[in-house]
């Protein structure tokens, strides 16, 4: 309500006022600013966190590829000697043998069944110890290369 004055001195009248379309339309445009505003703080927070995992995560790799680089160099110097400290940082979990089973028995590091089972199966299918050196170095070259493999195709 508003008042209105006369110049004679008269008393205020009183003048209803109502709310026409402008009314409606600026608070109608004050809560879609709200409800935009709102929507992008979100959808910032979502972004934020998914850019800390996709981090997180290239960071893990780029570190397992590197491990797997000097593992493979350091086998192609000492064939097995020297791996234990890559292999041990590399393999978090020793119960999941889906990295480098057959080089981790024959390292003696974070071993499974299924490497030990291979790595018999190996010795058991030549009996000269020059072929079975071969023989390991080449499963164990396959499964480095392999476990590159896997990192690079996430």
């Amino acid at each position: 309500m508003m008042y209105a004055r006369r110049e004679c001195g008269e008393l205020p009248v009183l003048v209803e006022q109502y709310p026409d379309w402008l009314d409606y339309m600026g608070a109608f445009s004050g809560l879609v600013g709200a409800f935009l505003a709102a929507s992008a703080i979100w959808y910032a927070s979502r972004q934020s966190v998914n850019a800390k995992r996709d981090l997180a995560r290239e960071r893990r790799t780029e570190f397992e590829l590197g491990l797997l680089a000097n593992i493979r160099h350091q086998m192609s110097i000492t064939k097995f000697q020297h791996l234990a400290g890559y292999v041990g940082a590399l393999i978090v979990d020793a119960t999941d043998e889906t990295d480098l089973p057959v080089l981790r028995a024959i390292i003696g590091i974070k071993s499974g069944p299924l490497g030990i089972l291979r790595k018999e199966k190996i010795k058991q299918s030549t009996s000269v110890i020059h072929q079975q050196e071969e023989e390991r170095m080449r499963v164990a070259t396959e499964e480095v290369d392999a476990a590159i493999q896997r990192r690079l195709e996430r």
